[in-house]
């Protein structure tokens, strides 16, 4: 095993500069592997169930020239995840389409490991035909125990988070690199180390701490950051000369997305950070240690989206402070009087009608524990969701001419209760998707459901 493995981080969901210069300090190190992460479920299910991309293609392509062409000229390899930002087929094949237009436009040939995220839904029933019991990850009422054979061919797409084994098996295949869809995001960061021996808690907290790049930074940029890692320890510091990792910075990182600080749930075992040490190197350089891993049985977890409706929402303000006083009361009106009209219309009795008020709980809803309303003026969204198009257009119109002449105590005019600030005062945002699989497939082969594909680009 060779003395210590670098690693330098960057960000694949179109919104990092990739600045030359701070670029070209990172690359001074002469890492081992550039690794950069462009797949999450953060921003909801729509663009799993749509197949459409998030982020900006003007910096997923200025990204994707960085990494490529820095790797090959070095011949060092490269692990990105893309699609952004679930990883289905559709949109991994729209960014392979710009990496073959900058290997030309570059004139280098790059043999790459395509590894799609994306699982075959007969796949999964087969899986459940066998005797598999695929259950639930999160105890939500609207997701299933168990995954049946007809949430599968309900969700639009499904793709799964895969480990760091098909990555490293797919390193062995004599390529460039490996581009995949959806992966779990240390997967990518864990492929080489592990592939050269080091410990797995150790790679695994040193992929933890860098899979957001600079978000281990004081300032935060969206610069690069570079892992050094050894036998008993990591080091992880900034390519931004004007920032520094410090050991609350890095040790922050912990409490990104998870319930518990000292343990993650990964593929195939648990981080355990229960012991991990946080040490100044030097001025810029972290230094951390104590990382463990815990065996388990080995679990993916799978992700599906399906579409549920149409949503239309409409925007209002309200600055009447007897409004504001009074503002449960109107809403529960509001909802009243859509009731009241549709009660008749069998066909548009299907909907559901929601209220946001920034300004009082918008973000919490009934988890606020501020209860008194001291906003001088509200936003309020009203929003709609129905099986037909029309029927939500309908709810959101109702609720708001309702809440724009309704009678509350104190009222002086007889109108103008809420300010539209666009016209048209309902607006339809088209389809609305919803998580219909949150799961996890057990697995005895890691590499199993995913498909290595060598291909050729330029």
């Amino acid at each position: 095993m060779k003395g210590e493995v670098k690693v330098l981080s960057g960000v694949m969901m179109g919104d990092s500069l990739f600045d030359e210069r701070n670029w070209a300090i990172g690359l001074s190190y002469n890492p081992d592997v550039i690794v950069a992460q462009g797949t999450s479920s953060d921003t909801g299910p729509a663009y799993l169930a749509a197949g459409t991309l998030y982020g900006g293609s003007l910096g997923i392509k200025r990204g994707l020239r960085a990494i490529l062409l820095s790797a090959k000229e070095r011949g060092i390899p490269f692990i990105i995840s893309t699609g952004p930002p679930a990883g289905g087929n559709q949109q991994l094949e729209k960014v392979l389409g710009w990496v073959d237009e900058l290997a030309k436009e570059a004139k280098v040939e790059l043999r790459i490991a395509v590894i799609p995220g994306e699982l075959d839904k007969e796949y999964l029933k087969g899986k459940i035909r066998s005797g598999s019991r695929i259950r639930r990850l999160v105890n939500i009422e609207r997701f299933p125990e168990y995954l049946s054979e007809e949430d599968i061919d309900h969700s639009e797409h499904i793709v799964a988070q895969m480990g760091p084994e098909p990555i490293m098996k797919a390193l062995d295949l004599d390529v460039d690199g490996v581009i995949t869809g959806r992966a779990l995001d240390i997967a990518l960061h864990m492929a080489v180390p592990l592939r050269a021996g080091f410990n797995k808690g150790l790679a695994a907290h040193m992929a933890k701490t860098i899979e957001c790049a600079s978000l281990v930074t004081v300032p935060e940029t969206s610069d690069a950051v570079l892992a050094i890692l050894r036998k008993d320890h990591f080091l992880v510091l900034p390519t931004n000369p004007d920032s520094r990792c410090t050991p609350v910075s890095v040790a922050a990182h912990a409490f990104y997305e998870r319930p518990d600080p000292n343990r993650e749930l990964n593929p195939g075992g648990a981080l355990d950070l229960s012991a991990a040490k946080y040490e100044p190197y030097d001025h810029r350089t972290v230094k951390v240690s104590g990382s463990r891993w815990i065996p388990a049985p080995y679990t993916i977890k799978v992700e599906g989206a399906r579409k549920v409706g149409f949503r239309t929402i409409s925007v209002l303000g309200i600055r009447d402070e007897r409004m504001i006083g009074e503002i449960d009361g109107c809403l529960e009106q509001a909802r009243k009087h859509v009731e009241a009209h549709l009660q008749p219309l069998q066909p548009m009795k299907d909907y559901t009608l929601l209220f946001r008020v920034y300004g009082k709980n918008g973000v919490l809803g009934e988890a606020e524990p501020v209860k008194q309303t001291k906003s001088h003026e509200l936003g309020l969204i009203v929003e709609a969701i129905a099986p037909q198009e029309e029927v939500s257009e309908n709810v959101c119109e109702l609720a708001g001419r309702k809440l724009l002449h309704m009678d509350y105590p104190g009222r002086i005019a007889t109108a103008a209760n809420v300010a539209h600030p666009y016209s048209p005062t309902a607006n339809k945002l088209g389809p609305v998707y919803s998580w219909s699989i949150w799961h996890l497939l057990e697995l005895e082969d890691p590499c199993e459901p995913f498909h290595i594909e060598v291909r050729r680009f330029g």
